[in-house]
C-alpha cells in the first residue's frame, strides 16, 4: 500500500485536512495512515470488524467498526480532490485516420451499481473515456435520479463524442454544438423531429427504406434547437445484417417483457438498423462514420472491468455517504492501476497483442493479495505481458458451431 500512497498527487496530505476527512489527531493521527486503511478496505474485501482489528495490528489506531465506518464516510470529498489531480496517461496510443487528428474520440455511457440488501438503491457512474489513448476523462456518480444526458459532462471543444441512444436528444446535441464539440450519436425512432432544408417534417424510416447491409446511407437532415434555430445534420444508417437480426428481436421481446410494455412497430422496423446522427461534415463517409461508432463499446468493457475485476458493483455499505465514498474510491484504485499500466514499457511486437484485462487483474490482484512489491512487478511486467497476452482461447461454444 505504501508504494500506492506514493503515487498520491502533491498536496494530498494538506486536502486531508481542508476537506475535513481529518479534524482532530486524535485516532488517526496523519493522512497517509488514513489513506492506507482507505486502500486497505477497497482492495482487500475485508469487514468493518476486521479493518478494526487491522488498524490496531498496525499501530495506526485504536478504533472501533463504527468508528471506522463514519472515517471512512468522511473521506469522500478528499478521495474526489485526489482523482481529478491525477493527470490521465495513455495506455494504449493507436493511430488515428487523418481526418480524426483534430479530434479526440471520447466514449461516454453510465452504468448503474445497486446497493445489497433490502433497500437496493441505485448509484449511477457517468463516464468519459478517451477511446485512441484508453484512459479515462471525467466522471460523475449520482442516484439513479440523474439521467443519461450530454450535460452530465464538460465537454471540450476538440471532443468527438460516441455515445447511444439515451443521449440522442436535441438537448444534448445543442449543448455539445454550443461547446464547439462533434458527435456520433445513435438514434431512436421519434427520438425528436426531424425536418427537411424547407422546414417540413420527415419521416426518417421512409427514408430508410431502399437501405442495405452492404453500404451505408447518408441523409441530410435538419433539427430545430431552442437557441440555435433549424440546424442542418446527417443521419448515417446501415441495414444490421439477416444474420444478426433474431438478436435484436430477442433484445426486443426482453425490453418489452421487463417494461410490461409493447414496442410500435415503427420502433421495431427502426431496430433493424443502425442510426447514426451527427454534425461531421460530408467529407467523411457514412461508412467511416459507422465503423467509428463500433469503437463505443470500449467503455462496456471499462465498466465490465470495474465491476468484474475490482468488485466496484458489490457495494457493502449501508450508508449513503459511505457508499458515495466506496464508490469514489473504488475509481481512484482504477485510476492508479492506470496510472502504472501506462508507464510500462511493452516491445512493440508484442504491444497490438495486449489484454488490458489481463494486464489489470494481476496489478489488482497483487496489490489485493500483497504477493509481490508493485516497483518489481511493473520491472518485470515486459516479460509477463508475454505471458498474459496469449492467443485467445476457443471458447467451448465457439467449438462446437466450428
Amino acid at each position: 500500500m505504501d508504494e500506492l500512497i506514493e503515487r498520491m498527487p502533491e498536496g494530498y496530505e494538506q486536502a486531508c485536512f481542508d476537506t475535513k476527512a481529518i479534524e482532530r489527531k486524535r485516532e488517526i493521527k496523519n493522512p497517509a495512515s488514513l489513506m492506507k486503511l482507505i486502500l486497505l478496505y477497497l482492495t482487500g474485501g475485508y469487514s468493518q470488524i476486521e479493518m478494526s482489528v487491522i488498524a490496531q495490528e498496525l499501530g495506526i489506531a485504536n478504533i472501533s467498526d463504527v468508528a471506522f465506518l463514519k472515517r471512512f464516510a468522511k473521506c469522500k470529498n478528499w478521495i474526489i480532490w485526489i482523482i481529478t489531480r491525477i493527470i490521465p496517461k495513455p495506455i494504449i496510443e493507436y493511430e488515428m485516420p487523418k481526418w480524426l487528428q483534430n479530434y479526440k474520440l471520447v466514449a461516454l455511457d453510465a452504468s448503474d451499481v445497486t446497493e445489497k440488501g433490502r433497500s437496493g438503491r441505485l448509484f449511477r457512474l457517468h463516464y468519459a473515456f478517451n477511446i485512441i489513448k484508453m484512459c479515462s476523462l471525467a466522471y460523475k456518480i449520482t442516484s439513479q435520479k440523474v439521467g443519461e444526458t450530454l450535460l452530465n459532462f464538460d465537454i471540450q471543444k476538440d471532443w468527438l463524442i460516441l455515445a447511444d441512444r439515451m443521449y440522442g436528444t436535441l438537448t444534448g446535441i445543442e449543448y455539445c454544438l454550443k461547446k464547439g464539440a462533434n458527435f456520433i450519436l445513435r438514434l431512436k425512432y421519434n427520438a425528436f423531429k426531424l425536418y427537411d432544408s424547407g422546414g417540413n417534417e420527415i419521416d426518417i424510416l421512409d427514408k430508410m427504406r431502399d437501405i442495405t447491409s452492404a453500404v451505408a446511407k447518408d441523409i441530410e437532415v435538419y433539427v430545430k434547437l431552442s437557441k440555435l434555430g433549424l440546424t442542418r445534420l446527417r443521419i448515417c444508417a446501415v441495414k444490421i445484417p439477416d444474420d444478426k437480426l433474431d438478436q435484436v428481436e430477442r433484445r426486443n421481446k426482453r425490453r418489452d417483457s421487463k417494461k410490461q410494455k409493447a414496442t410500435s412497430p415503427e420502433a421495431l422496423a427502426m431496430s433493424k438498423y443502425v442510426v447514426i446522427i451527427t454534425a461531421l461534415p460530408s467529407i467523411i463517409t457514412a461508412d467511416e462514420i459507422i465503423a467509428l461508432y463500433r469503437f463505443r463499446w470500449q467503455v462496456e468493457i471499462y465498466f465490465k472491468r470495474l465491476k468484474s475485476i475490482m468488485d466496484f458493483g458489490n457495494v457493502p455499505l449501508k450508508r449513503e455517504d459511505s457508499i458515495y465514498t466506496w464508490l469514489n474510491g473504488k475509481l481512484l484504485v482504477a485510476l492508479l492501476i492506470e496510472q502504472m499500466i501506462s508507464e510500462i514499457s511493452i516491445p512493440p511486437e508484442t504491444s497490438t497483442k495486449r489484454s488490458i484485462w489481463r494486464e489489470v487483474q494481476i496489478i489488482y490482484r497483487m496489490i489485493r493479495e500483497n504477493v509481490l512489491s508493485l516497483s518489481k512487478l511493473l520491472d518485470h511486467f515486459a516479460n509477463i505481458s508475454l505471458v498474459l497476452n496469449v492467443e485467445k482461447r476457443q471458447r467451448r461454444r465457439e467449438l462446437q458451431l466450428a
